[in-house]
């Protein structure tokens, strides 16, 4: 099995779990991460990709992920996806950092942009198994903040904090 294969399953198998446990910003940034990884992963097959200049294809797939992580960050309430989207940030930042200076390493470059999406995984499974324990321990967990909303937070609406 390659590695793109067995990447593509991880990401499937991630948005399937937080499809089942996780709330709606988990949804999303699961169901987002997989359409950037198939995107990502059908660039690859249509071109060898070599890394030695920016690959601009993958730097639209980023820039779109990243828009939407931030979208969704901006909006939950919950901490992960700051963290999640600062991530997809650094490896917008990658492709930049190319640009700019083409004697980075295809190496280096590579490995900047594709091993960086492990992290945001694992910051996925952290949120989607934290919002279910707080959910099977009976605590309220809104998936989005009431400032995004428009409101103003009041005593009901207040979250019972977790363990």
């Amino acid at each position: 099995m390659t590695p793109i294969v067995a990447f593509l399953l991880l990401v499937a198998i991630l948005a399937i779990h937080a499809g089942w446990r996780g709330g709606a910003p988990e949804r999303l940034a699961a169901a987002a991460m997989l359409v950037a990884t198939i995107a990502t992963s059908l660039t690859n097959m249509q071109v060898a990709l070599t890394f030695r200049d920016v690959q601009w294809s993958i730097v639209w797939i980023d820039a779109a992920l990243l828009a939407a992580l931030l979208a969704i960050a901006l909006r939950a309430n919950r901490f992960w996806p700051l963290w999640v989207a600062a991530i997809q940030c650094l490896a917008l930042a990658a492709h930049a950092a190319r640009a700019f200076d083409a004697d980075i390493l295809p190496l280096a470059y590579w490995w900047i942009v594709g091993k960086l999406s492990y992290p945001m995984l694992l910051l996925l499974i952290i949120g989607t198994e934290r919002h279910h324990r707080r959910c099977r321990h009976g605590h309220r967990d809104p998936a989005w903040s009431l400032a995004s909303q428009g409101r103003a937070p009041s005593p009901q609406h207040e979250t019972t904090p977790g363990p």
